[in-house]
């Protein structure tokens, strides 16, 4: 597939949405109908939608790109090799979503030798699907998100910033820079999951700050943001031998993320233990 021309990537975004907009269903019937709720092993909450939809996800994708991988949050990887790799999160923020919460949503992006390529991320609760793809802009529904800077006269304090759980940055031992945050700027609120990176992309937040993240939570938040006219910064990344990777990232109004980043970098925390 040839991807330095604009037609394939619609074509691969096009697909996306697609699979999207059959998961939201999905997702919005079985919470109508009620949820089977779980813990997993690493304590957190799984349902048995998070699951269903990610059994779909992963079904339409392999219809329509057999020879494609897939990563996603509840279950094994599949076509591991592949230069393109499908990466799921079914439902991104499953306590919100258990809880009557609209805050949730889905996350499915397509890397390309671990590039990203394009990314979606749909909040089937209140109607707005987030999409964007390299070269094609972001969108929210059909309307396009130009993300405007800060103005060099305009103070950051006057900018929300965002930021996950503080128990999220514990899990890099991080909680230092959240308190820094809280510390250092009058609008801290936590936004968690991926409704904090679209509050990022169109603009409502100057940025979001992140940690303690998994691969499939911020596997299509670059190419939004950065479709979107925004700077997505790869902070951190921490390995540890039983769980794998966490990211700390930085995003939204290049700006404040530079004020963002200047303030950590003061700080000096000292690195993580593995």
């Amino acid at each position: 597939m040839g991807l330095k021309s604009l037609p394939p990537r619609r074509e691969l975004l096009a697909a996306a949405l697609g699979f999207v907009g059959k998961s939201r269903r999905l997702i919005l019937s079985r919470r109508r109908r009620g949820l089977s709720v779980m813990r997993k092993a690493d304590q957190t909450l799984v349902t048995d939608a998070d699951v269903a939809a990610e059994r779909l996800l992963r079904s339409e994708i392999g219809k329509r790109f057999p020879e494609h991988g897939i990563v996603g949050e509840e279950l094994p990887g599949v076509n591991l090799s592949s230069e393109f790799q499908w990466i799921i999160d079914p439902i991104d923020g499953t306590l919100s979503f258990a809880r009557g919460i609209p805050l949730y949503g889905t996350i499915i992006a397509l890397h390309h030798r671990g590039r990203p390529l394009l990314g979606v991320i749909d909040h089937p609760a209140l109607g707005e699907c987030y999409s964007a793809a390299a070269g094609l802009g972001a969108w929210v529904n059909r309307r396009r998100l130009r993300l405007q800077d800060l103005p060099s006269g305009r103070p950051v304090e006057d900018e929300i910033l965002a930021t996950g759980d503080r128990a999220h940055f514990g899990r890099c031992g991080r909680e230092r820079l959240f308190d820094l945050l809280i510390l250092g700027h009058p609008q801290v609120r936590s936004y968690a999951d991926c409704f904090g990176h679209t509050l990022a992309a169109s603009g409502a937040a100057g940025a979001m700050v992140d940690y303690g993240v998994r691969l499939w939570d911020v596997a299509a938040t670059e190419v939004l943001i950065q479709e979107a006219g925004g700077r997505y910064v790869l902070a951190e990344r921490i390995e540890k031998p039983k769980s794998g990777s966490f990211y700390g990232v930085v995003f939204g109004k290049p700006r404040v993320v530079d004020w963002i980043l200047k303030l950590f970098a003061l700080s000096k925390p000292p690195p993580a233990s593995p």
